[in-house]
């Protein structure tokens, strides 16, 4: 278990954390930034996500330069979609 900056679970109030990488979609303005191996901690009792600050300021940072088209994704991907119906 890697130890991490999270000291007690905002939801189940547990101490157990587990530092990952997750998957996960930046949205702004209808527009969509996937990364793959997003750092953050785990809570081991309810599964609740803590993204990491830094990692998100930097997510940040790296979409609107994008955007700007100062600077190039790392890739490309195509993935489905589904719209919802009732």
């Amino acid at each position: 278990m890697t130890k991490t900056k999270n000291t007690k679970c905002y939801y189940c109030g547990s101490e157990d954390f587990e530092e990952r990488r997750v998957r996960y979609i930046y949205s702004r303005e209808n527009n969509d930034l996937f990364i793959p191996d997003m750092p953050a901690d785990i809570c081991l009792n309810c599964g609740m996500v803590y993204y990491h600050g830094s990692a998100l300021l930097k997510v940040e940072q790296r979409f609107k330069a994008i955007q700007k088209h100062q600077e190039q994704p790392d890739r490309y991907a195509t993935m489905p979609v589904m719209d919802y119906a009732s």
